[in-house]
């Protein structure tokens, strides 16, 4: 079995109370586009982010960290060091969203079912890809077919936690308003920076960070504190499922030494947490199990 690991920012621009949530630029709640920026559209972006803000410009994408195999005979469990799935893009494929809809589609408050849920895996001519599905049997079904069936649901539905330390270690975010301050501090040094080039071409840009800037500040006057530092910041979602649907495997190069099973189903585990209501973004850290049969190259190579 190879187990890869993988971690990193995602994406998702969405609309949050007291705002509706299907609200295009954000209004009353903390999350909001900006003059310079498109509508807001809920997907969730593992690669490829739209509109994305700084830090996290810097830094963004999940990728896989580290891949071990786990002979399942002995049990033994081998970090391959320079396996070339190593550095692959992890992605979520075909517009995932979460969906709670401000409790339309869920009944419990922290509770984000993720449809459609396609992972895909590619680097250099590797492709490793699977879509869950809700029911095996019935596979058109979507998350509008599902949500008032509470035993569908509860197969992609998470588990929450407030006030992750694991959240806070993988993100920096350990002291939730020194967290929001800083970020203040480092906008206003992105603004002035722009002042100072009196370029028309960032009216924009020095507009809308302004607008994040002044977001901020409310955390004085206002319930941003708690809403934008604890309840995101601090936020784990944790899921985990055993991937069913179809699937698509590419190594034309061979690259992986091994066949990976696909009439068996594929174990996942993972947490989206730690969400930055200023940049929009979240940090996810998951495994994937899948079933391998090595070939002869790859076994002397753990000889």
């Amino acid at each position: 079995m190879l187990i890869v690991n993988f971690e990193g920012w995602t994406q998702c621009r969405f609309a949050t109370d007291p705002d509706p949530s299907d609200e295009k630029r954000g209004i009353s709640g903390p999350t909001f586009a900006t003059p310079d920026e498109p509508d807001l559209d809920r997907k969730i972006r593992l690669q490829n982010p739209v509109a994305i803000r700084y830090p996290r410009d810097k830094d963004f994408g999940v990728f896989v960290k580290s891949v071990s195999y786990q002979n399942t005979a002995t049990g033994a469990v081998t970090n391959l060091t320079d396996y070339p799935l190593i550095g692959a893009a992890v992605d979520l494929l075909d517009g995932p969203e979460y969906y709670q809809h401000n409790l339309i589609l869920t009944e419990e408050a922290w509770n984000a079912p993720i449809d459609p849920f396609v992972l895909n895996i590619s680097k250099d001519g590797i492709v490793i890809q699977r879509r869950d599905l809700w029911d095996v049997t019935r596979p058109d079904l979507t998350i509008y077919d599902v949500y008032t069936d509470p035993v569908l649901l509860k197969r992609r539905s998470n588990v929450p936690a407030l006030q992750s330390t694991e959240v806070a270690e993988a993100t920096g975010a350990v002291n939730y308003e020194r967290y929001r301050q800083q970020r203040r501090l480092d906008l206003i040094k992105l603004r002035d920076a722009l002042l100072k080039k009196k370029s028309p071409k960032n009216k924009l840009k020095i507009l809308g960070l302004e607008q994040r800037i002044g977001s901020i500040d409310k955390d004085q006057t206002m319930v941003g504190i708690v809403l934008a530092g604890q309840q995101f910041l601090g936020m784990q979602a944790s899921y985990a499922f055993s991937i069913n649907g179809q699937h698509l495997v590419e190594d034309r190069k061979n690259q992986l030494n091994g066949e990976i099973g696909a009439s068996m189903e594929w174990p996942l585990s993972f947490w989206m947490g730690g969400y930055d209501v200023d940049t929009m973004c979240s940090y996810m850290r998951g495994s994937l199990s899948l079933p391998f049969y090595p070939n002869e190259r790859f076994r002397q190579s753990l000889a």
